[in-house]
């Protein structure tokens, strides 16, 4: 049976949850407006302190309400922390997609008072007819670290990492699709500082209408374990070799960092769940008790995941899905994805977006599971595809027990209880090719 909304989703959310102090451990995106780039400041700007919350346990959401601009309150919170970043600190900072003017004023201001910027920039934007990619460069105190550079499709000719590519399950060419942050200094309101900033994000810095989410927090751990994940990116962009290998898994404190590409076992196909984090957690769960699983990512097309969110709910787990799309294709035209399909046939999945009546796609790639008292949250760039795993240069972090995961439960709530419920058209099979191809990640 098909639902139906049953309340708008809420206004605008910025959430700063209860501080957490930090320990010492270490689509499509819119086409680049290429018109006019805003000259580089002639001096250097000063710096702008912000509140502590912006910086601890922070949490950001876009609304429908915002459909002008979805990702105008995401840009004006990554903007001012840089314009808080003081002399002689370090912001590394990847780009998958990028056209925000406000970035990139608050990142010359930064380079001009002292800070040292490094960029990691997918190849998609490495041409000379993209003017964001071009004023980064001219930019003096600004490195940038292309991956790739722009085919005549619009896509990136590799990721930083590798280059893999097939003829059959992986025809389209790797990317840098990470969306994240480091700051190694931040002047606070107050005259404090906090160290050890990361930001984490679905979301693309430019103009795409999308449901998203962001994070930044203060931890010095976790902060360590990305800016070697950051380095790595920058030393594979340079030299350009490939390993599509190269993913790992970094530990700080009962938190996680996931990375990729992940190549399947050998004698495995890259369909496969070999080598594949997502279902190496779903495949632990014990279900004997209250254990939930919620899911929302844009894309789900892998059918070892979807087989392991079946099983869950099979040996008595909760499990509550939301996806952006139903397909592959640029704007979701093309025939569902065979395992979404079986996915949607099993247990209801809600699609935010992408139906016949129009509506705001769900962007966002996040999974929180709840075991007794125990929650973990996902969050990061990963769609929950084939090009994810076994191409593309991504990040899931998990948080475990962590603050954080109370406006991201909330947040799920609001989709599922508001995004419709998708059934398959009638003659869609399940059991196809899992090969479907994503336009866009």
């Amino acid at each position: 049976m098909r639902t139906t909304s049953r309340r708008p989703h809420l206004r605008g959310l910025a959430v700063a949850a209860t501080v957490l102090t930090a320990v010492a451990l270490p689509v499509g995106p819119v086409a680049a407006d290429t018109a006019t780039v805003a000259a580089a400041p002639a001096a250097a700007a000063a710096v702008v302190p912000v509140a502590a919350s912006e910086v601890r346990n922070y949490a950001w959401f876009n609304t429908k309400a915002e459909s002008g601009d979805m990702h105008k309150g995401l840009a004006a919170h990554v903007a001012r922390l840089i314009n808080a970043t003081p002399s002689g600190a370090t912001i590394s900072l990847t780009l998958y997609f990028f056209n925000r003017q406000e970035v990139l004023d608050a990142l010359k201001g930064a380079a001009a008072r002292g800070v040292k910027v490094r960029i990691v920039i997918n190849g998609s934007q490495v041409w000379d007819g993209d003017a964001y990619y071009k004023a980064l460069k001219a930019t003096s105190g600004i490195t940038v670290v292309e991956c790739g550079t722009r085919r005549p499709d619009g896509q990136s000719t590799r990721g930083c990492m590798t280059d893999r590519t097939d003829a059959t399950t992986l025809k389209n060419p790797p990317l840098l699709h990470d969306k994240f942050m480091t700051i190694s200094s931040v002047r606070l309101a107050g005259g404090t500082t906090a160290s050890n900033v990361l930001y984490v994000s679905s979301a693309n810095l430019d103009h795409y209408t999308a449901y998203e989410n962001a994070i930044t927090i203060s931890h010095a751990g976790l902060y360590a374990d990305y800016l070697r994940y950051f380095n790595s990116l920058m030393a594979y962009g340079r030299s350009g070799a490939s390993n599509d290998n190269a993913g790992r898994t970094y530990v700080a404190g009962d938190h996680r960092l996931y990375t990729f590409p992940r190549r399947e076992g050998a004698g495995s196909k890259p369909t496969s769940g070999s080598n594949d984090p997502i279902v190496s957690i779903l495949k632990g769960l014990n279900c004997s008790g209250s254990t939930k699983v919620d899911l929302a990512n844009f894309r789900i097309q892998r059918r070892a995941v979807v087989n392991e969110l079946i099983a869950a709910r099979k040996r008595g787990c909760q499990v509550r899905v939301v996806t952006g799309a139903k397909s592959g294709a640029r704007h979701d035209e093309g025939k569902p994805m065979a395992a979404l399909v079986t996915l949607a046939t099993a247990m209801p999945v809600h699609l935010c977006g992408y139906t016949p009546a129009g509506g705001i796609p769900l962007h966002e790639k996040f999974l929180i599971i709840r075991q007794g008292g125990r929650s973990t949250l996902y969050v990061g760039s990963h769609n929950l595809t084939y090009r994810a795993l076994r191409q593309n240069d991504e990040n899931i972090l998990a948080l475990r027990n962590h603050p954080l995961v109370t406006p991201f439960q909330q947040r799920f709530d609001l989709h599922y209880s508001t995004c419709l419920q998708w059934n398959p058209p009638a003659g869609v099979a399940g059991t196809v090719s899992d090969a479907d191809q994503e336009a866009t990640a």
